[in-house]
């Protein structure tokens, strides 16, 4: 009796040990390529996987959210984020892939890092650190219309290849997660990046995409939201003039606007703000990334 059941045990043990040597076969397979190696806060991270064709990349989850797929010939491309509030610490990639109709998980951890953002305290009059209530309500409905259209995650890939710049010239003259304090008061990070750009500068599409928000802001003034697929939208501020209409189609390297200073600003720039998956991240990190891709 125990040795039948020892040979039971034996069995099964290896039986196991085959399946879980398979599995790892399997993913021995998969090639997973991370750029930058890590994560930091109001980052972006390109996720480039490679698979044999016996083996089909099926969907791909960091934390609960599944991350939208472009996929090409060869390889599959996925765009992570971090917010600026994101929590330190390490997360899971699950890649599901089927092989011959059964489905398999391959998990990578990935790091998530605590960046600082630079902080600018000012002391301004009272009536320039609050809103009074019609204006709030405007500024709060504007809020809500960029965050809906930017919440709108569509599965089509729109962008092909590598980012361009919408400006010819690039000079940052605001960065990324500034932190401004009115009286002692904090604000909003800033969401984007701020570009010189004399009035009636042109401004170029950084890809493909489709135009879902035109608005007349209060504070933003003239603003386009551009949605390039897989929830990556691009934006662009102080608008003087606009050449597209919500809906329509745009190519990459296409005029859409010209710079102006619209909105509540003292001089004529351009704001350029990226969001991802509903998250702000960081314009020059995404561009340093994705204008080589």
């Amino acid at each position: 009796m125990n040795m039948k059941i020892k040979k039971i045990s034996l069995f099964a043990l290896a039986f196991f040990t085959f399946l879980g040597t398979f599995s790892f076969s399997l993913a021995n397979k998969l090639e997973v390529h991370k750029r930058p190696s890590f994560l930091y806060q109001g980052g972006v991270m390109l996720l480039e996987i490679k698979s044999p064709q016996y083996i089909k990349i099926k969907d791909v989850y960091f934390g609960k959210r599944t991350i939208p797929l472009k996929r090409e010939r060869r390889r599959v491309l996925a765009l992570l984020s971090a917010g600026l509030f994101e929590k330190p610490g390490t997360r899971d990639i699950k890649i599901h892939y089927s092989y011959k109709g059964k489905r398999h998980i391959f998990k990578k951890r990935i790091v998530v890092k605590k960046k600082s953002y630079p902080k600018e305290y000012l002391k301004v009059p009272k009536k320039m650190a609050s809103f009074p209530p019609d204006i709030l309500k405007r500024v709060l409905d504007d809020q809500k219309a960029v965050k809906e259209a930017c919440n709108r995650i569509t599965k089509k890939i729109f962008w092909k290849g590598g980012f361009i710049w919408p400006l010819k010239k690039v000079t940052i003259t605001s960065p990324f997660g500034l932190r401004r304090y009115f009286n002692g008061e904090p604000r909003s990070p800033h969401s984007g990046i701020d570009l010189r750009a004399r009035e009636n500068t042109p401004i170029y599409s950084p890809n493909f995409g489709k135009v879902v928000l035109l608005r007349d802001c209060y504070l933003s003034g003239k603003t386009i939201v551009i949605d390039h697929g897989g929830g990556l939208f691009t934006l662009f501020a102080h608008l003087k003039k606009t050449f597209v209409k919500k809906g329509q189609e745009i190519k990459k390297g296409q005029i859409v606007a010209l710079s102006g200073a619209t909105g509540r600003i003292t001089g004529p720039h351009l704001h350029y703000g990226i969001s991802l998956l509903g998250k702000r991240v960081d314009p020059v990190a995404f561009m340093k990334l994705m204008a080589r891709d």
